[in-house]
């Protein structure tokens, strides 16, 4: 029988030393009360852990890592024990839950996709900041290709950069060593009781991983002193995968521009989130990738190497899934053949059992795949330029472009151009954003 609570409880948070413990109730329902306890270990030890930035980046780690507790049941009434949200508190975190679970929300079939926190305290002042150092920045590494291009702009910046990532794999670790960096590494434990109330029915699914990770390196960058904090979200990431009751369901939402200007204003002042390649699409992050291939023996960006309960250790491409179908659509207009079939092994379009993901990374058929893939426009824009240049290594796929898409595309050249053309939407400084346009002249 699924698991069935009405009230889910941020219960407390606390530092311990290097260890941080998150606790969570599910209570008031038909089911046992259940209590979990996540454990983080911090690379770095606070000085101070009662220093009023750190709880406040503590009390937000605590709030948002609550949400993989918290969908378990999907509790309509939410209890922050550790003290009430303000209004501005509470509007936030209702967004980030909301759109944040958007895919969960679908594909449960929530009847009415919503979360909302309750506001009931007054104001708070935002914290003094702590002393940090100018472009001592963090870069989270996750083991593709979007963390390593980052990696290289910001060498051509000659930023004092430290890698860090939310647990790690094999790849995370392979692609850390590549870039020749300290790499810091924050240990997650879940609480294993709720791997137990899956596997007895509780609902389960997508979470904003980017969201907890933005959280998690905060609160390390203000223990160390560093001035930002650097993902690698790439424009595209904003757009969503389809419509469904009355809203835009987005895989990628916590990688999108909306949560990063949300969690800009909310967590100001202190170090600074931001992602340094927001202006660019996949298809222009695989053209500088095809510049460093010094990188390609080190990276993959399919996620069965990512999963949190892992099994027997997969292929590097397993070849099929929509990551593994896409990432080769974008890379191959940028590289030969030898080389990319360095980096992947195999021919992924001449695989005739891939041909209905291409058609839905197309837009023909069904709705952008729930991953983090680009948009059909990137897609058609690679397909050309294979088609235009009479590559052979598009395969089958080609043949579906040619007869399906291209007769379609009033100006594929000009949307080759496009794609490759920066964007002007993004959430970094000036400064930042004239030492990415400065790598890219350079390249």
């Amino acid at each position: 029988m699924r698991p069935d609570h009405a009230r889910f409880v941020f219960s407390d948070a606390r530092i311990e030393g290097a260890e941080v413990l998150l606790s969570y109730r599910l209570a008031a329902g038909s089911s046992p009360d259940v209590d979990f306890t996540e454990r983080l270990t911090l690379p770095l030890r606070p000085a101070d852990p009662d220093h009023p930035a750190i709880q406040r980046a503590l009390r937000d780690l605590h709030l948002i890592t609550g949400i993989s507790y918290y969908k378990a049941t999907c509790a309509p009434e939410i209890v922050v024990a550790t003290g009430a949200l303000s209004a501005d508190e509470a509007a936030f975190w209702s967004e980030v839950y909301t759109q944040g679970l958007g895919e969960f929300f679908f594909r449960n079939d929530i009847a009415t996709p919503t979360v909302t926190f309750p506001a009931g305290g007054p104001p708070r002042p935002a914290p003094s900041a702590l002393p940090s150092q100018p472009d001592r920045v963090l870069l989270l590494v996750g083991g593709g290709k979007d963390s390593v291009v980052a990696r290289e702009v910001l060498r051509h910046a000659g930023a004092d950069v430290t890698l860090i990532s939310l647990s790690t794999a094999p790849w995370i670790r392979r692609s850390a060593a590549a870039m020749g960096d300290d790499h810091l590494v924050i240990g997650r434990a879940l609480d294993r009781g709720l791997f137990a109330l899956n596997d007895a029915g509780a609902l389960n699914g997508h979470v904003p991983i980017s969201a907890i990770i933005a959280a998690a390196t905060r609160l390390v960058a203000l223990i160390g002193g560093f001035s930002d904090v650097i993902s690698a979200n790439e424009y595209s990431a904003s757009f969503g995968n389809l419509q469904w009751r009355g809203m835009e369901v987005n895989h990628q939402w916590s990688k999108g521009i909306r949560f990063e200007r949300l969690w800009q204003q909310h967590s100001a002042p202190g170090p600074r989130y931001f992602s340094l390649l927001r202006p660019l699409s996949e298809l222009a992050i695989g053209a500088c990738l095809a510049r460093h291939d010094r990188y390609f023996d080190h990276i993959t960006s399919c996620n069965a190497n990512f999963r949190i309960r892992p099994g027997a250790p997969p292929a590097r491409w397993c070849g099929h899934c929509p990551k593994c179908v896409f990432v080769y659509t974008i890379l191959a207009p940028h590289l030969d053949d030898d080389r990319l079939d360095r980096l992947f092994g195999a021919r992924i379009l001449d695989d005739v059992g891939n041909l209905p993901m291409v058609r839905r990374l197309l837009g023909i058929a069904s709705f952008k795949p729930l991953e983090c893939v680009g948009t059909p426009e990137e897609v058609s824009a690679a397909m050309w330029r294979l088609h235009a240049d009479g590559r052979g290594i598009a395969g089958p796929a080609g043949a579906v472009f040619a007869e399906e898409v291209l007769p379609m595309l009033p100006e594929p050249e000009a949307l080759w151009r496009t794609e490759l053309t920066p964007a002007s939407d993004d959430a970094m400084s000036p400064r930042w954003r004239a030492r990415l346009n400065a790598y890219l002249s350079a390249h």
